[in-house]
């Protein structure tokens, strides 16, 4: 799976000249986070973000009046309170998405601008990215989520799945984290039934654990 197909085409964009005024509208009307910025040729030059916007406005305790406030907010360019291009963490849109996660996880940041060359084609958020979570893991999908314990050593989930072919059931997800316990991965299976105590039974038979079984959608 690449960027290209998770990513918001033609996404909301404004110009660096524009008031703070127009950011923090287009941000508020469109119900989006994260602004990009862009010249004529639509070339990435900058991001807002709805905490820019926060930062920018005065605080409480400032001493000028609603009329000097409104003139000096007015006046103030997006250019002057946006991440300019040079510090962005952008992607192409063959960029894989595991890698565009791996970017958002390590720069802590909340979305990535897609470019081909410098022209923005694209934006990539931690929306669209939880949303990808929910269609691979299968979360919307009816089934029976099961957690094993398996030995950490070739051909033990090749076992698991044998079990899951022979009584003709779909493979929703499959998915296992790094750490280990006791010595086991933890593997959750994700199988598009719920009659699945037969299935247990067999599992369980060739020495496997089974920690946990969760009808999905719980009930």
């Amino acid at each position: 799976m690449y960027v290209k197909t998770i990513m918001k085409k033609d996404p909301v964009t404004i110009h660096s000249d524009a008031s703070f005024y127009e950011a923090r509208t287009l941000i508020r009307d469109k119900g989006i986070r994260h602004l990009p910025v862009v010249d004529k040729k639509h070339h990435i030059v900058g991001i807002v973000t709805d905490r820019d916007i926060r930062t920018a406005a005065p605080s409480d305790a400032t001493t000028l009046s609603v009329h000097e406030l409104h003139y000096v907010l007015g006046k103030l360019q997006v250019a002057a309170f946006m991440t300019p291009a040079d510090r962005l963490v952008t992607v192409t849109p063959d960029t894989t998405f595991e890698k565009a996660v791996q970017l958002m996880h390590e720069y802590r940041i909340g979305c990535l601008p897609v470019l081909e060359g410098r022209e923005l084609i694209g934006i990539v958020t931690e929306t669209d990215v939880l949303e990808t979570f929910v269609d691979v893991m299968g979360l919307k999908v009816e089934g029976t989520r099961l957690t094993l314990a398996l030995e950490d050593q070739p051909g033990k989930v090749h076992d698991v799945l044998e079990v899951i072919k022979r009584y003709n059931v779909n493979l929703i997800s499959i998915y296992t984290s790094s750490y280990k316990v006791e010595g086991k991965r933890i593997v959750v299976v994700r199988i598009q039934t719920q009659e699945y105590e037969d299935i247990v039974r067999e599992i369980e038979k060739l020495g496997y654990k089974v920690l946990a079984v969760e009808k999905w959608p719980s009930v």
